[in-house]
């Protein structure tokens, strides 16, 4: 486990001379708009995406992600369901005060919060790395809201709180000091890291690299990131054996952050969990292999649930 901490602190902490002089000469930083809607939900402003109609879907991005995480996915998802997309506080466009609680049980309470806002009672949740720790700790806490589970490079939030402290806190720290620095200095951090979270590095194109870093340079994000670090050191680990949703573990095989090997640790740990492995995919599965996610996704949410 510690090499594969090693993995991903160093792939967010890495910030290379190569890199600098690839990203010096860009248009400077403008911050970004949102897309969404954006209102007080659970104590904090949420920014969501509301799209499509049918059976609800709630996308949960992951740790320095943002509704951007989804964009290859939510078209097709939403030709049938009603798919909403939202940014955790302390990314994206919602909330960023270092005094909310930015635990991942806190989070999951939000995303509640939401729903009732919404006024769904029951919703199949996708939740991507942190996001899907999130994901657990709702399905564990509240088994009457969810109808389906499914969990995309996740974070194990039943792991004991070492195991979790390695895999987040370390890249949280490095991106609260970089975010104090320039736009410069973060794109050359996304230039250097999102290419070690695929398996195809040419996925990180500039494009890219500016969706996920341009909301990370919205005011405030260095202390909410300090505030969910500190939050989540001594987190208790959740009980996944109360998940009572049909759930899916998907895992990316090149995935270097949470390999295959935790993908089946997880899927262990909840009762009747299936896993699959997308071949030719990194951590950020729904980012390279949009179609094959799709398929795994669509055909688990259409075949009909256990007894």
């Amino acid at each position: 486990m510690k090499k594969k901490t090693l993995v991903l602190a160093g792939a967010l902490a890495a910030v290379g001379t190569g890199g600098w002089v690839a990203w010096k000469r860009q248009a400077p930083w403008q911050a970004p708009l949102p897309e969404g809607i954006i209102r007080d939900i659970g104590g904090a402003r949420l920014h969501y995406i509301d799209e499509g109609a049918g059976p609800p879907v709630i996308l949960v991005h992951g740790f320095a992600g943002s509704t951007f995480s989804w964009r290859h996915v939510i078209p097709d998802l939403a030709k049938e369901h009603r798919v909403i997309a939202l940014d955790l506080p302390g990314f994206g466009f919602s909330d960023r005060s270092a005094e909310l609680d930015y635990s991942q049980r806190a989070q999951a309470e939000r995303v509640v919060a939401l729903l009732d806002a919404l006024r769904i009672e029951r919703a199949t949740i996708i939740g991507h790395s942190m996001g899907g720790a999130i994901a657990e700790r709702l399905a564990a806490a509240y088994p009457e809201r969810v109808e389906r589970l499914v969990l995309v490079a996740a974070v194990n939030a039943g792991a004991a709180p070492e195991r979790r402290r390695g895999v987040l806190a370390g890249p949280m720290f490095a991106l609260a000091g970089i975010a104090q620095r320039s736009p410069r200095a973060m794109y050359a951090l996304g230039g250097r890291a999102l290419p070690r979270m695929l398996h195809d590095p040419a996925f990180a194109t500039e494009d890219v690299v500016r969706g996920y870093i341009d909301p990370l340079l919205l005011p405030g994000t260095a202390a909410a990131v300090r505030a969910m670090a500190r939050a989540g050191m001594d987190e208790r680990p959740a009980d996944l054996s109360a998940i009572r949703a049909p759930t899916l573990v998907i895992s990316g095989a090149s995935d270097r952050a949470l390999p295959p090997a935790d993908g089946e640790v997880l899927a262990a740990a909840i009762p009747g969990a299936a896993h699959v492995i997308i071949p030719e995919a990194g951590h950020l599965v729904a980012e390279e292999r949009p179609a094959a996610f799709l398929e795994e996704v669509l055909a688990f949410l259409y075949e009909s649930a256990p007894a």
